[in-house]
């Protein structure tokens, strides 16, 4: 399989994928009892009078076909105008519809945060796993190899929130070694309002980011370093390594260019069947570290006690749906180029690809 009619049929089966989650949005939000109603008339009586109904969907276009809206936002999420959100929406002394806040700028700030997050949490990560990893692999059973295992393992049995808090109030609180919550961009957003401080650069977000960061990089350590641990020790006793060392390959030599590759695919793998989670755990970490994500923005969106907010919410799906498809075809990707081999096997007439599977 050429790798140009791979990467086609992925890209085919995430656009499949995000319009599955979609529809299924779509049809979950009117399968809740709602009263869209409330956003036009936030202080009308339950139940609200039919006019005032009857007014507020002509306004919010509820009064066509669900079919009729289910295309409008399909075609708009597609083209990635999100419209205006239902919250902050009134009626003028015209008895015209007041929209309320885009919800596209809001939406595109919090993925901008949430993919710092993530992004740098992974580098983290690998950073961290893969020489503790490595160590532990070439030392099967040693006191380096059971203590690596006791602390990752102690890591990942915290609760994110519980974890967040303890690394929050020891190198934020108490040592100041970092920013306790908060997060700067890297570019300014402008002119900053009187009485604000400006808050923006590299180092400004490296350093507010940096315990997130850590966070994160604990919590998924234990599975990346035991996972390059048994790679490790599975690959050390083998033919070609002894070979390497036999023809005088230092000891470096041998595990970063005759060992780790092994391992390489193997990582790719679980950092594509981790995407979701990972977006999941940034809900806890945003929470604890104040940094306004897409994690945040979902327990707003979502967790309200009033009605939801469709045009936001399909946004929000949009957002998560198109972040986990992408980085899982950018996996199968990678997959498939660092091992080609690995891309696909002969089954009849035709090839199977081996790469990904998860979309």
């Amino acid at each position: 399989m050429r790798i140009v009619t791979f990467v086609v049929r992925r890209l085919a089966a995430g656009l499949f994928t995000w319009l599955v989650m979609l529809t299924l949005t779509f049809v979950v939000f009117w399968a809740i009892p709602q009263r869209p109603e409330s956003f036009v008339y936030p202080n009308a009586p339950n139940p609200m009078p039919a006019f005032q109904i009857h007014k507020a969907d002509q306004l919010l276009g509820l009064d066509r076909s669900k079919l009729d809206q289910y295309f409008d936002y399909i075609s708009h999420d597609l083209r990635f105008d999100f419209g205006s959100s239902w919250s902050g929406s009134s009626i003028s002394p015209q008895q015209t519809l007041v929209k309320g806040p885009p919800v596209g700028p809001y939406l595109y700030a919090a993925l901008r945060r949430t993919l710092s997050l993530v992004l740098g949490g992974a580098v983290f990560v690998l950073l961290l796993g893969i020489p503790l990893g490595t160590i532990a692999g070439s030392r099967v059973g040693s006191i380096a190899d059971r203590t690596i295992s006791i602390v990752t393992l102690v890591a990942v049995c915290l609760h994110p929130m519980i974890l967040g808090l303890l690394l929050r109030s020891l190198f934020g609180h108490r040592l100041h070694w970092a920013p306790e919550s908060g997060y700067c961009p890297l570019v300014a957003p402008g002119k900053v309002p009187a009485g604000f401080q400006e808050c923006s650069g590299v180092g400004a977000w490296a350093a507010h980011l940096a315990l997130p960061w850590l966070t994160f990089a604990l919590l998924f350590l234990a599975l990346y370093t035991r996972m390059i641990r048994a790679s490790v020790a599975e690959t050390l006793p083998e033919d070609y390594v002894r070979t390497a060392r036999a023809k005088g390959a230092s000891e470096v030599r041998v595990l970063s260019r005759h060992v780790l590759p092994n391992a390489g695919l193997k990582v790719l793998t679980m950092i594509g069947m981790e995407i979701g989670t990972a977006i999941g755990v940034c809900i806890y970490l945003e929470t604890v570290f104040g940094i306004g994500g897409l994690g945040q923005l979902a327990v707003f969106q979502l967790g309200g006690q009033g009605p939801l907010d469709l045009p936001s919410v399909l946004a929000l799906v949009t957002m998560l749906t198109l972040v986990v498809v992408i980085g899982n075809i950018v996996v199968d990707v990678l997959y498939a180029v660092i091992d080609p081999r690995a891309g696909r096997i002969p089954i009849g007439r035709g090839e199977k690809s081996l790469a990904g599977g998860v979309i």
